[in-house]
C-alpha cells in the first residue's frame, strides 16, 4: 500500500474519530440537561451523521422541561432516524450502541412520540385527529386504539344521521373497520325501511327489482306474500303462486294452501280431495307420504341407546339411529343427532337438521329453537321466522310469542314481526286472546293490540279460569274478570284451585271454602296445618279437614259426613279408609265399620277395590277385606279399572286386578303411554305393550 493511501485513511479515520466525539459531547449534553448546546451539536451534525443527530433531536423535543418541546419536530427527527437507521455501516452502529442510538433505543423513542401523540388525540377525540395520527404512525402499538375511537366516533355521526347515505358514507371511507359490518346491516335495514316505508304491495315489489341482492329481500318476498295472502283464502294464495312464481314463499303458499284446505278436517278423504282438485300440486310424494302416515301412530323405541320409531305392527318407520327421539306434534317430532336437535316427519326424513342446541315441539306450523344460547322460531320447512338472537323466546301462540332483549319483553307475530314493542318487564303466552305483562313488576292483562283490560297494578296476577284472574294487590289475592270486575275481594292470603266447583281460601292463619261465586262454605274457619292446601282440596265431591281433635269428610255444602272426628282418614271413595292405634280399617260413608283394622297401610276404595297392606309394601283387597293382589309390591298404581302397574324388588311389571301377572318384573320403568298402551324400559331399551292385542310393540333383534 502506497504512503499516500495510508495517509489518506488516517485522515479519514481521525475524521471520523473527530466527529464522533462531536455526536458524543451532544449526547453528553442531553445527559446532563444542556439543551442548547445538545441541540446545537446535533443540528450541525444533521449532515454527518443524520441518524444519531436526529435521533438525539428527537429526544430534545420530545421531553416538555425544555424551550425547544415540539412534537411534530420529535415525530420528524425520530421518524427521520429510524428510516436512515438500516443504511449505517455496521462499525458505526457499534459507536450507537454506546449512546444509546441503536435501534431498541431509536423504535423505543419512537413509540415513546407515538404514545405522546396518541395522547394529544385522545384530549381532542375527532375523527381528522385520529385519522392524522394514524396516517403519521402506523407502527404505534395504539393504532388499533386509534382505528376504533375514530371508527366509533364516525359511525355515532352516522347514527346521529341515521339515513343509508350516511353509513353507505361511512362503509366507503372505512371499508375495513370493525364496524363495517354494523353500518351495512343499517344501511341495508334504513335503505329497506326508507324505500318501503309506506308498507305498500307496489313500493315492495319496486325495491327487489331496484336492490336484488339486498339482505331484506326475503323480508320484502315475505311483505309480498303477506299482503297478497292477508285474507289467508285459497284464491289468494293460488293468486299469489301465479303472480310471483320466484317468491321464496311460493313452496310455503302451496303448503299453507294445503294446510288452509285441510284446517277443519286433516283426515285421508280431505287429502284426496285436496288431490283431487290441484293437480299441479308440487309436493305431490310429500302429500301422498303423508296420506299413508297420516293416522298412523307411531312410537319411539330405544334399541341399545339409540332412538327410533315403530307402529303398532312391530314395523320400523325410522330406524333407531338418533340419541333422543320424541313424541309428533302436528306431524313433526324432535330428534337428536351427534347432540344437536333436529325434526323428522313420519316417513322418516330428517325435514329439519339437526343444528340446533335446543327444540321445542311444534305449535301453529313453528317451533322454538336454540343456537349459541340464543333463542329463534323456525316454520315446518325449518328457515328462520325470527333469528336466533333473543334472550327468551315463546311458542307461537294464537300468532304471537313473547320475546326479550336484556330485560324488557315484546311479542312477534308469526311473520317476524314486532307486533308489541319492547316495553314489558315480564310476559307470558296468549290464551283466548289475552296475555299477562308485567311494567316495572306490577302485572296487568293485555290484548293481542296491547290495549291493557287489567291495569298495571298488581304485584301478581295469573290465569284462575276461563275468564277469571287470581290477582295479588300489595299483600292479599282476590278474583277479577278479565275486564277487571272483582269476583272475589282482596282479602286473602291464599285462594287454591276449583276442585269440585270449591277452592281454599286462607286468610290469618285459617282457611275456608268458597263456592264459583265467592260464597263461603264454612260457617267456621279452620286452623292451617302443614300440607293442607294438597290435603284438603275437594276430590269426588268431598274433602277431608284435620281438625285438633281428629278429622272428618265434609261435603260441597260444608257438612260433615261423621258425627264425630276420626283419628285419620282417607279420601271419600265407596269405602273410606280409617285409622285406629296404627292399624287401618274402612267405614262406609254412614260411619258403620265395615272392614276391620287389618292393615298398617290404606287407601279408601275407588270402585270395588282399594289399595292397603302392611307398610311398606301393599296390595289389593275387596270390599269383603280379601286380598285379591297379595301385600307383597312396593308401588301399585292403576293403569285402568283393570290393570295396575306395580313395582316389587326395585322392578316394575304389570297385574291384572284379579292378581295375575300381564307383565313379568324385569323393567326399571313401566309408563302409562296411550289408553291401550304402555311404555316399558329396561337397561338397554324402550319398547311397548298393547294391553288390549297382548303383544308387545318393539324392534325384532336380527
Amino acid at each position: 500500500m502506497s504512503k499516500q493511501s495510508i495517509l489518506i485513511i488516517l485522515s479519514l479515520f481521525f475524521s471520523l474519530n473527530l466527529f464522533a466525539g462531536k455526536i458524543e459531547k451532544g449526547f453528553q449534553s442531553l445527559d446532563i440537561y444542556n439543551y442548547f448546546d445538545a441541540k446545537r451539536i446535533f443540528e450541525k451534525a444533521l449532515k454527518r451523521d443524520n441518524v444519531a443527530a436526529s435521533y438525539g433531536l428527537s429526544i430534545i423535543y420530545l421531553r416538555t422541561d425544555n424551550p425547544f418541546y415540539n412534537l411534530d419536530s420529535a415525530h420528524n427527527c425520530i421518524v427521520r432516524a429510524t428510516e436512515n437507521y438500516a443504511n449505517v455501516k455496521p462499525k458505526k452502529k457499534i459507536k450507537y450502541t454506546k449512546w444509546g442510538a441503536d435501534s431498541l433505543g431509536m423504535f423505543e423513542q419512537r413509540e415513546l412520540v407515538s404514545n405522546a401523540l396518541f395522547s394529544v388525540a385522545k384530549i381532542n377525540h375527532t375523527v381528522p385527529v385520529y385519522q392524522q395520527f394514524l396516517d403519521k404512525n402506523p407502527w404505534s402499538k395504539h393504532v388499533d386504539s386509534a382505528v376504533y375511537y375514530r371508527d366509533e366516533l364516525a359511525y355515532e355521526l352516522a347514527e346521529q344521521t341515521n339515513t343509508a347515505e350516511a353509513f353507505g358514507v361511512f362503509m366507503y371511507d372505512y371499508p375495513n373497520s370493525e364496524r363495517s359490518a354494523d353500518a351495512l346491516a343499517s344501511y341495508d335495514r334504513l335503505n329497506y325501511q326508507e324505500n318501503t316505508e309506506s308498507d305498500n304491495y307496489i313500493d315492495y315489489v319496486r325495491f327487489l327489482v331496484s336492490y336484488p341482492d339486498s339482505p331484506y329481500r326475503s323480508d320484502a318476498e315475505d311483505q309480498i306474500y303477506r299482503i297478497a295472502t292477508k285474507t289467508g283464502s285459497l284464491e289468494s294464495y293460488k293468486g299469489f303462486i301465479k303472480d310471483h312464481p320466484e317468491n321464496r314463499n311460493v313452496p310455503l303458499a302451496w303448503k299453507k294452501m294445503f294446510s288452509t284446505h285441510l284446517q277443519q278436517d286433516y283426515s285421508t278423504n280431505s287429502i284426496q280431495a285436496f288431490l283431487n282438485e290441484f293437480q299441479d300440486y308440487p309436493f305431490k310424494d310429500e302429500l301422498m307420504a303423508q296420506l299413508n302416515s297420516v293416522e298412523r301412530v307411531l312410537y319411539p323405541i330405544k334399541v341399545r341407546n339409540k332412538w327410533g320409531y315403530i307402529d303398532e305392527n312391530e314395523e320400523i318407520y325410522i330406524v333407531p339411529e338418533y340419541e333422543v327421539a320424541e313424541e309428533f306434534y302436528e306431524g313433526l317430532a324432535i330428534v337428536q343427532l351427534e347432540g344437536k336437535y333436529g325434526f323428522v316427519d313420519k316417513t322418516g326424513e330428517l325435514v329439519i337438521d339437526a343444528i340446533f342446541d335446543d327444540a321445542y315441539e311444534m305449535s301453529e306450523g313453528h317451533a322454538v329453537v336454540e343456537v349459541d344460547e340464543k333463542w329463534g322460531l323456525i316454520n315446518r320447512t325449518g328457515e328462520f321466522v325470527i333469528n336466533p338472537s333473543y334472550d327468551d323466546l315463546g311458542n307461537l301462540n294464537e300468532g304471537l310469542c313473547y320475546f326479550s332483549e336484556g330485560d324488557e319483553y315484546g311479542y312477534f307475530d308469526l311473520k317476524g314481526i314486532v307486533r308489541l314493542k319492547l316495553q314489558y318487564s315480564d310476559a307470558n303466552d296468549f290464551k283466548n286472546g289475552k296475555a299477562i305483562v308485567s311494567k316495572k313488576d306490577n302485572y296487568g292483562l293485555i290484548d293481542v293490540f296491547g290495549t291493557t283490560s287489567i291495569p298495571f297494578k298488581y304485584t301478581r296476577l295469573k290465569t284462575y279460569s276461563s275468564g277469571v284472574y287470581l290477582a295479588k294487590f300489595g299483600e292479599n289475592w282476590g278474583l277479577l274478570s278479565e275486564e277487571e270486575d272483582t269476583i272475589l275481594a282482596f282479602d286473602y292470603n291464599f285462594i287454591g284451585k276449583m276442585h269440585n266447583n270449591r277452592a281454599i281460601v286462607e286468610k290469618d292463619g285459617v282457611f275456608n271454602y268458597i263456592d264459583t261465586n265467592g260464597k263461603l262454605i264454612l260457617t267456621e274457619w279452620v286452623e292451617t296445618y302443614p300440607e293442607y292446601r294438597q290435603l284438603a282440596v275437594f276430590q269426588n265431591a268431598y274433602a277431608k279437614i284435620e281438625y285438633e281433635k281428629g278429622c272428618n269428610l265434609i261435603d260441597t255444602n260444608g257438612r260433615q259426613l261423621f258425627g264425630r272426628n276420626q283419628q285419620n282418614l282417607g279420601d271419600y271413595g265407596t269405602y273410606i279408609a280409617i285409622q285406629k292405634g296404627d292399624k287401618w280399617g274402612y267405614l262406609n260413608k254412614h260411619g258403620r265399620l265395615v272392614i276391620g283394622y287389618n292393615f298398617t297401610a290404606a287407601s279408601s276404595f275407588n270402585g270395588k277395590l282399594a289399595k292397603a297392606g302392611g307398610a311398606p309394601l301393599v296390595g289389593i283387597i275387596n270390599k269383603k277385606g280379601e286380598y285379591v293382589v297379595g301385600p307383597f309390591f312396593e308401588r301399585l298404581e292403576p293403569f285402568n279399572d283393570t290393570v295396575l302397574i306395580a313395582k316389587s324388588r326395585g322392578n316394575y311389571g304389570l297385574l291384572a286386578t284379579n292378581g295375575d301377572t300381564l307383565l313379568n318384573f324385569s323393567y326399571i320403568s313401566v309408563e302409562p303411554f296411550t289408553n291401550e298402551v304402555v311404555q316399558l324400559e329396561t337397561r338397554e331399551e324402550i319398547y311397548y305393550y298393547h294391553l288390549k292385542k297382548k303383544k308387545f310393540i318393539r324392534k325384532e333383534e336380527e
